[in-house]
Parts: C-alpha cells; sequence; structure tokens
C-alpha cells in the first residue's frame, strides 16, 4: 500500500528539517505574507508516482482568489492569496520573497479532476518537486485561521 511523508525544508538553505503532518503559518501580521514554506511529498513502497495535484479544499475563511488572472497550464495563477510554485531543484530565490503564482481558487469538489488543482513536477520516480507555499493575509483577518491542502497522484 502507497504511503507518503510530507518533508518540509530550510526556505534559506534547503536543508531537511523533518517530516510534518502539519503545515504551520505560525503567527502572521494582518496585512501581509506569511514566509514561505517548502516542502516536498515522498511517496513508499510504489514504483512510479506521477500526475500529481495540490488542491486547496479549505481556505479557513480567507480570499483565495477573486478574479484569477494568467492562468497557466499547471493550473497557477498570475493573481491570489494562496501562492503555490515547485521546481525540480532547490530555488532559494523562490522561498525568500512573496511568490508570483496562486492558487485560481478552492477544489470545493474535493477531486482530482477539480479545475482549481495545481500540477505539481517529479524529480525523481517517487519525489515530488521542491513545493513553495504562502498565504496573503488580510488586512481584515485577525483571529486563528485553518484551511487544508489535498494530494492527488496516480501511482503503480
Amino acid at each position: 500500500m502507497a504511503s507518503i511523508v510530507i518533508r518540509e525544508y530550510n526556505p534559506d538553505s534547503g536543508a531537511l528539517l523533518g517530516n510534518i503532518n502539519v503545515l504551520a503559518f505560525g503567527k502572521i501580521i494582518a496585512g501581509t505574507h506569511t514566509r514561505v514554506k517548502v516542502i516536498d511529498i515522498a511517496f513508499n513502497d510504489v514504483t512510479n508516482v506521477g500526475n500529481i495535484k495540490l488542491g486547496l479544499i479549505s481556505n479557513g475563511g480567507l480570499t483565495v482568489n477573486p478574479s484569477p488572472e494568467d492562468i497557466l497550464p499547471d493550473g497557477t495563477a498570475g493573481s491570489g492569496f494562496f501562492g503555490i510554485e515547485n521546481s525540480s531543484d532547490f530555488n532559494n530565490v523562490l522561498s525568500s520573497s512573496p511568490l508570483n503564482r496562486h492558487f485560481a481558487g478552492v477544489n470545493a469538489t474535493i477531486t482530482a479532476g477539480d479545475s482549481y488543482n495545481v500540477s505539481i513536477g517529479n524529480r525523481s520516480e517517487t519525489i515530488s518537486n521542491y513545493i513553495y507555499l504562502d498565504v496573503e493575509i488580510g488586512a481584515a483577518n485577525l483571529g486563528s485561521i485553518n484551511g487544508a491542502y489535498k494530494i492527488f497522484f496516480d501511482y503503480s
């Protein structure tokens, strides 16, 4: 049976910080961006993984993307508040400032075929690309907020 491990990396050096079960952005000042989180997904007990997609399935009440613009084939938009990018090599330029690509919307269907999922490449047969995530918090958003991402993939 396939299993996955989410691993977090230091956004400055690319050093592996460890495996995570929860992606915590920490305390954020309203009206600002979170620090970029860098993760990857390692797939165990499989030979090959492909068609990896990441969906934002809960936005915690934050605006995701009121008017998606410049949507690329990978599903990312040039506008929005939930940043996402990926690369096959660690890229500290991406992780050092707010991301330029974003989720175009929430995957309300919670399915692999939802148009708001973002395609993620592989850097090996069983490891995803590095995934960069950030969130821009609106000035009116105060208090604790929880959201959720879901990983979709094919394997053999």
